[in-house]
């Protein structure tokens, strides 16, 4: 049984708790760290955020390609 406060990793396809997860959301269709509303969720270290990356994960959720200041403020908030 899972807890209600898991969410899924994007990069791994696992369940973690809330707390230990990125949350982020497009927004007038930019990328936004937002802790309220519909989201996505990234392990907080660099390695989810690279696999993620390597797995195009982004890009099925934004449409387009992460820009580079997008992941800028990805690291920034890991």
């Amino acid at each position: 049984m899972r807890r209600v406060n898991d969410r899924m990793d994007i990069a791994s396809r696992k369940p973690f708790p809330q707390e230990e997860l990125l949350r982020f959301r497009l927004l007038e269709g930019k990328l936004s760290l937002s802790p309220g509303g519909r989201g996505y969720y990234l392990k907080k270290d660099l390695a989810s955020l690279e696999a993620a990356i390597k797995r195009k994960a982004f890009e099925r959720i934004l449409r387009r390609s992460l820009l580079e200041e997008e992941i800028a403020l990805l690291k920034e908030a890991l």
